[in-house]
């Protein structure tokens, strides 16, 4: 039988509906089937909180992606922070992704450590690696100083002032005739413990383990091109897209040992930002921040205690102080440069109390300036304290203390103009006088007076002194 053009245009109508369905199909088939990539990015100076923000999303992405990518440009950081994203490196049930990026990116230091303990590392065109000597800073009692050898440029600390900095030493050196000491004993095993912890991490990865241990020793670079083909990273991608494409079809082993092929080419990648607390976190931690706010705390609790512990600035400066102790003791502390700060701040408040004519103020403010200059011993970038801020601060404490004083010093010396000891000094009209006693009129109120004058109502009079109710007084005339 015929089909009517009503029939066929219904059979078309069907025919095209299941084309379409099909197709929704299969797209949606491709989508779930597409892989998908958590990026954080690690830039700048690794503190406490970045470093709690990368090893968030490494744990989270476990069960909402396929890998993670670290996007990192960093001088370094704190030995435990990188320490802290290392084991979630090594402990991450997905691939994790360190690449150096964008162009003129470093992997300074710590970033180095990263690197190695990363399932795959990428560098993009112009970046470096290396600079990974241990230094230890002479911040804490018994440490070694800071020698030329061991580096002036870049680094970060870790607990009891051990920082990774930029340096260059040489691995051989000439043995001394004297039994090494203890700060030298101290800086062997921190460089020896390095050496056996970034090794460890190339013999896991597969990676040049020599050139890492000179990295440590003699705080050695590499550039994009000589890190790979020294192995020290796996290649070279300009893109996150390249990065994924070039990755695709590597095989992997994760922490549990198991081994996993990279399938990544086309994955949609998901950029992970900070919290807001842990952006308000990495900015409290700031050293400069930091100093900032300790300052501020001080000042709020000095204009406390001028206005009776005024409970508004009492708190507030209370709250600072807390809030920059909390974020400096995350920094590579010099005991020697907090102990002159503590010393500035007393000279400082002594001033107030004790008449020295800006003397203790002076010496306040330097301590004061050379404790916090010393404080953070370091040159890494975003870990020290930038010296315009400590000239800036010293200058207000100073200026702060003897506007202070000098305020006091003033209502001291200020005639008391109300109550009974107000009167003194004060000018009156005898109203009337008899036998060396009578009635004066001062400051429109009536009082009994004495004096050893002989005063005529009508003569002007000064009040010497006050007894009870009765005011002494001599003829404004004489002095």
């Amino acid at each position: 039988m015929l089909m009517t053009p009503v029939r066929l245009f219904c059979a078309g109508l069907i025919a095209l509906g299941a084309v379409m369905l099909a197709a929704g199909a299969l797209a949606r088939q491709s989508e779930s089937a597409a892989a998908t990539v958590h990026l954080v990015s690690l830039q700048g100076a690794i503190g406490p909180a970045r470093a709690g923000h990368v090893v968030r999303v490494i744990e989270r992405a476990a069960g909402e992606a396929d890998a993670v990518i670290i996007e990192m440009d960093t001088p370094g950081g704190l030995v435990d922070a990188m320490r802290d994203i290392n084991n979630a490196i090594l402990a991450s049930p997905v691939p994790v992704i360190v690449h150096v990026a964008p162009t003129g990116a470093r992997a300074t230091s710590a970033g180095a450590y990263i690197l190695y303990a990363a399932h795959v590392a990428a560098m993009a065109p112009g970046t470096t690696v290396g600079a990974a000597t241990p230094v230890t800073m002479g911040g804490a009692p018994g440490s070694p100083p800071q020698t030329p050898d061991e580096g002036d440029e870049g680094g970060e600390a870790g607990d009891n002032g051990n920082v990774l900095e930029d340096a260059a030493r040489e691995r051989t050196a000439p043995a001394s005739p004297q039994a090494p000491g203890n700060d030298e004993a101290m800086r062997n095993k921190m460089v020896n413990d390095s050496v056996a912890y970034i090794r460890a991490l190339a013999e896991l990865r597969g990676r040049n383990g020599d050139w890492a241990e000179r990295a440590v020793r003699e705080g050695v670079s590499l550039t994009y091109s000589e890190a790979v083909e020294q192995n020290a990273a796996d290649f070279v991608a300009a893109s996150t897209t390249e990065l994924l494409t070039v990755a695709s079809g590597r095989t992997v082993m994760l922490g549990d040992g198991s081994e996993v092929t990279l399938a990544l080419e086309g994955a949609s990648v998901e950029r992970v930002e900070m919290s807001l607390p842990t952006q308000i976190l990495t900015v409290i931690t700031d050293p400069n921040i930091a100093f900032l706010v300790l300052n501020l705390g001080f000042i709020g609790l000095l204009v406390s205690f001028y206005n009776g512990l005024e409970p508004v600035t009492f708190v507030a400066g209370l709250i600072c102080i807390i809030v920059g102790l909390y974020a400096l003791n995350t920094l590579p502390l010099n005991y020697a440069g907090a102990a002159l700060i503590v010393l500035g701040l007393g000279l400082l408040i002594a001033e107030v109390f004790v008449a020295s004519y800006g003397l203790l103020a002076l010496g306040g403010v330097v301590a004061f300036a050379i404790g916090a200059l010393m404080l953070v011993d370091t040159d890494v970038e975003g870990l020290r304290i930038d010296w315009p801020l400590v000239l800036v601060m010293s200058a207000v404490m100073g200026i702060s203390v003897l506007l202070a004083g000098s305020y006091g010093l003033a209502a001291q010396a200020r005639r008391i103009v109300t109550g009974r000891e107000g009167l003194t000094g004060a000018i009156g009209t005898v109203l009337s006088w008899a036998n060396g006693a009578g009635h004066v009129q001062v400051e429109g109120e009536r009082w009994q007076a004495v004096s050893s004058d002989d005063l005529q109502p009508g003569d002007g009079v000064k009040v010497v002194s006050v007894d009870g109710l009765t005011l002494k007084v001599k003829s404004s005339g004489r002095s």
